[in-house]
């Protein structure tokens, strides 16, 4: 691992990236305090949609699979008349 402040990754973003590559993970810090990290991405890990949303920073790449069957046996949302419903009811209740 490698710790790299603002100021070192900007001067030298060529050298981080190519750690990154390589398979380092880089921790950015702003005045000593970790606000990011660098990791490198699997080739064939996103489509081409995905990887254009992520190199525009529209997306993140996902941290974690989905835990189907946690998903499966959570409980019904409130409402089950669908979002058009659940839209209305919110701008009731930020209206009173």
């Amino acid at each position: 691992m490698k710790i790299a402040s603002i100021s070192e990754l900007k001067d030298g973003l060529s050298a981080h990236l190519e750690l990154v590559r390589s398979g380092e993970l880089v921790v950015v810090t702003d005045r000593k305090s970790p606000v990011a990290t660098l990791e490198r991405i699997a080739p064939g890990t996103l489509s081409s949609e995905t990887a254009s949303l992520v190199a525009e920073g529209i997306a993140a790449p996902r941290k974690n699979l989905l835990d189907v069957q946690a998903f499966l046996t959570m409980p019904p949302g409130r409402y089950r008349d669908g979002l058009a419903a659940a839209i209305i009811d919110d701008r009731q209740e930020e209206n009173r």
